[in-house]
């Protein structure tokens, strides 16, 4: 059944009922006063019956609405799952809000138990600086691009290049999108090596 179509059903089942009950009123009250009770309430009736329809087309148009979200999110989350480099998104004061799994490998870590947390929390303490120049030239609203340290659990480091562009909703930026490459991976890249 296509969307609205229930809805839409039982408005009208609900409607009908209302005429009925209008016609029992009818038969049920003296004459006169009769049509002074009926009259407003046929009146609803007839708004509400042309309301119906428009009502249905919204519920319908929100559903439709929703559900092309949903297959957009998923799409996206699908194409930053199935790159190889890392990809993080930060919010305003800086937090992961998501991570692919390509970075969660880098760092050794589940990716749950990277969301939630700052980047200086997985950036080796040397490179700090270099973390909070990138932030300060994100906060307004320039791409970097730098070289940093990745410390893992086990206290061994990752050389990586990170690219980082502001993350802009509504004029204004609300965090930050940054892709991560081990360093190893552009020397490879740079190398010219056997196609």
């Amino acid at each position: 059944m296509r969307p609205g179509r229930l809805e839409l059903r039982v408005a009208y089942v609900l409607f009908a009922l209302l005429i009925l009950e209008s016609f029992l009123v009818a038969l049920l009250v003296p004459r006169p006063q009769a049509f002074v009770v009926i009259l407003p309430v046929l009146a609803t009736l007839g708004v509400a019956a042309w309301l119906a329809p428009q009502l249905v087309r919204l519920l319908r148009g929100h559903r439709e609405l929703k559900e092309a979200y949903a297959q957009e999110l998923h799409f996206a989350r699908q194409v930053m799952e199935s790159v190889e480099h890392g990809l993080t998104v930060t919010d305003e004061d800086g937090r992961f809000v998501f991570v692919n799994r390509a970075y969660a490998q880098m760092l050794g870590v589940p990716p749950e138990r990277i969301l939630g947390r700052t980047p200086f929390e997985f950036t080796a303490a040397e490179d700090h600086a270099a973390l909070n120049d990138a932030r300060a030239q994100r906060s307004a609203g320039t791409s970097s691009t730098y070289r940093t340290r990745l410390r893992r659990p086990d206290g061994s480091l990752l050389a990586v290049v990170i690219t980082g562009s502001p993350r802009w909703h509504a004029g204004r930026i609300v965090g930050n999108v940054a892709a991560v490459v081990p360093a190893q991976d552009l020397r490879a890249e740079g190398s010219g090596g056997p196609s």
